[in-house]
């Protein structure tokens, strides 16, 4: 049975492998192939980024109970319409 440590420290040699590969055999070869994996790249760590910040912000909104008047219940969602 594989453990986290040893999948960890895998997927880390991995990821050291794929660069070393891609910057000797892609980026070198071909500009166009660097390009576009460099604009992907950034596409991809964007969207993770912005995903990670509404996300970390929603968990603290609803722990907090948020300022969006629902009397700091902590609760998840929208207080009931007030009946008058």
């Amino acid at each position: 049975m594989v453990t986290l440590v040893d999948f960890l420290a895998r997927l880390i040699g991995s990821v050291f492998e794929l660069v070393v590969i891609f910057i000797t055999e892609v980026a070198l070869s071909d500009p166009l192939s660097f390009i576009s994996f460099a604009i992907g790249g950034a596409l991809t760590t964007f969207a993770l980024v912005a995903f990670a910040y509404l996300a970390v912000g929603a968990l603290v909104d609803a722990v907090s109970g948020g300022s969006s008047g629902s009397g700091g219940s902590g609760s998840i969602g929208r207080a009931p319409p007030r009946q008058e």
